[in-house]
């Protein structure tokens, strides 16, 4: 199990002085504030979520801080505490009343029932194992340029630049590949054609885009729109279940990509430039389609990884996660398509049905019913399954065990 590390040094020596009574006091004074917080604060986040490996690093209490003492270590892909007068894993913010961190996280607690109720009135029934939604379809760009810059149907793409070019946002939180680590993806804000072309496509390394918030705060962009794996689109959820308004207000769309794992940066380099002997300079474009595929730039040949020789390069953060299917967003989209060139596409809010007739009554895209690659929405079925089977089965409360909730039929059968 993976865990930060103590912190040590200077930063931290203060607090080695706190006599007994004057801890007794300070923890006195948490309970206080517990007695009329309903989340908790950064100390209960820390030991409930970040140490236990809930946490999946997508950095929704770094983004909803108010007090900017949380801050994100890239290595470990988890939140740390800051501030110098309380222990790392305590905040005097959160000893005053403060609960933003615990509030904004989509792993804390009774997550998925709250943004279940929050966002669609109601929680979901066992069977809707791919949470719920309105629609389901197979969607493609009509912009031969989107199209060809996506990493499918090019539909996320087609989203954020109709989006900015006709003032429904000014901004997107999504990610890039980075400036300094070849084929790693960072986070960032685009605000123009160009800028959504230039992010497209997938890395499978991890980026935590909620962390782009504070460029875009910069900027004075008001209306966003949110790209991210299901991990960071479960935030749709939780700010609007415990009213973490000033985010909730700002984000104008969440799109969910289907998701279920991403690789640590270091181990998914060694399995292509040392395992494979491609180097990163080489590789035009990746996928992953029931196997990991690079294409060579050099040639276009296409190279193959099994799935299982990565597993062991697996980010911790994923490890426990039961959400494949973006289950909170306002649109979910991944690649499942039998046929290349088309975006699997789940409509589950009214913001996002809006958002679909729009681009499609504008002309921005074709749309197909998802009946008619039945095999697609059966494997996201599954695949979801799977991810729910992850979420620990020990936790204390029945209302923090409901993503464990799985359809009969989906059940591992067991060994004869």
């Amino acid at each position: 199990m993976l865990s930060l590390k103590v912190p040590t040094g200077p930063r931290h020596a203060g607090y080695r002085w706190l006599t007994s009574s004057a801890r007794e006091f300070t923890t006195r004074l948490r309970h206080m504030a517990d007695e009329e917080r309903a989340y908790g604060q950064w100390h209960e986040l820390y030991h409930e979520v970040v140490t236990t490996n809930l946490c999946t690093g997508c950095a929704a209490c770094i983004m909803a801080c108010p007090r900017d003492v949380l801050d994100y270590e890239h290595d470990a892909y988890h939140p740390f505490n800051t501030e110098n007068t309380t222990p790392f894993d305590d905040c005097i913010h959160g000893q005053r009343g403060c609960d933003i961190c615990t509030k904004a996280c989509p792993r804390f607690r009774a997550w998925e029932i709250e943004s279940d109720e929050a966002l669609f009135g109601r929680a979901r029934t066992v069977d809707e194992v791919i949470g719920i939604y309105r629609d389901i379809y197979l969607v493609r760009a009509n912009d031969e340029k989107i199209f060809d810059a996506g990493q499918d149907g090019g539909l996320v793409s087609a989203m954020l630049i109709w989006g900015l070019e006709n003032g429904k946002i000014d901004g997107g939180l999504t990610s890039k590949l980075s400036e300094e680590r070849v084929w790693d993806a960072e986070p960032c804000v685009v605000t123009n054609r160009e800028e959504v072309l230039a992010s497209a496509g997938s890395r499978y390394t991890y980026a935590a885009n909620p962390l782009a918030m504070k460029e875009a705060e910069k900027r004075g962009l008001k209306n966003l729109a949110l790209v991210g794996m299901s991990c960071q689109s479960s935030i749709n959820g939780t700010l609007s279940a415990r009213n973490v308004n000033k985010y909730r207000r700002r984000i104008q769309l969440v799109i969910g990509l289907l998701c279920s794992k991403s690789f640590t940066y270091d181990g998914l380099t060694k399995a292509i430039t040392q395992d494979y002997g491609i180097p990163y300079d080489d590789v035009e474009k990746v996928n992953i389609k029931g196997r990991f595929q690079m294409w060579k730039r050099s040639t276009g040949e296409e190279v193959d990884i099994p799935l299982k020789e990565l597993h062991q390069y697996t980010r911790e953060g994923c490890k426990l996660c039961p959400d494949f299917a973006a289950e909170h967003a306002d649109i979910s989209t991944g690649g499942l398509g039998q046929g290349d060139g088309w975006t699997l596409t789940i409509v589950r809010t009214e913001r996002g049905a809006e958002w679909m007739r729009e681009l499609q009554d504008a002309g921005w895209i074709t749309v197909r019913p998802g009946s008619e690659d039945e095999a697609a929405v059966e494997l996201m079925r599954k695949l979801a399954a799977k991810s729910r089977r992850r979420w620990p089965g020990e936790l204390d409360k029945e209302e923090f065990l409901a993503p464990r909730a799985i359809p009969e039929k989906y059940m591992p059968k067991p060994k004869a």
